[in-house]
């Protein structure tokens, strides 16, 4: 198994890991990338062929993007922030008002500026027929982190932004 090459899934999964562990603020050239794979490595947070499979570049335009300048200087960023919130199954399932429904997941970046939350989820597979696609697909999981969010901090979310790494492209959903 060590031999064959990761699976789409595996390396989306290696980037999401390193995106989870990097010290952003050393994404800024390619050396620091460099240095930050192999410090989650030694880490144990990345296997050899984890690391391999993170695309420097790809790392490298995020960070120099202007969502990347924007995660640079956040200063409230949250990264992995795991909940669970009983909330209206009917925001769900029409048909189910007035039951209550465990939501969990898992945001992968926010931060709460003076007039709301900014929302950022990573995404790294493809979009072959344009990012609206793709974002149309992940529209519901986001709203349901802004509701979540929302509720749980007092404050809307002003923000939903989808970052596809296979466009390099940042996605903002209304």
């Amino acid at each position: 198994l060590q031999d064959r090459p990761l699976t789409g899934r595996e390396k989306g999964s290696a980037t999401h890991l390193f995106m989870q562990f990097v010290r952003y603020e050393a994404c800024t050239d390619e050396p620091g990338v460099r240095a930050e794979l192999q410090r989650l490595q030694v880490q144990k947070f990345l296997t050899p062929r984890q690391a391999e499979a993170v695309d420097v570049q790809k790392i490298l335009r995020l960070f120099s993007s202007p969502l990347g300048k924007t995660l640079l200087s956040a200063k409230t960023l949250r990264r992995e922030f795991k909940f669970s919130i009983l909330t209206d199954a009917e925001a769900y399932s029409p048909e189910a008002a007035g039951e209550q429904v465990m939501l969990q997941g898992v945001v992968d970046c926010f931060w709460s500026e003076p007039d709301g939350i900014v929302l950022v989820d990573f995404k790294t597979d493809k979009t072959p027929y344009g990012p609206e696609e793709r974002a149309a697909h992940y529209a519901p999981q986001l709203r349901a982190y802004a509701r979540a969010l929302s509720r749980m901090y007092g404050l809307p979310v002003k923000e939903k932004i989808l970052y596809f790494f296979s466009c390099d492209c940042a996605y903002h959903l209304a």
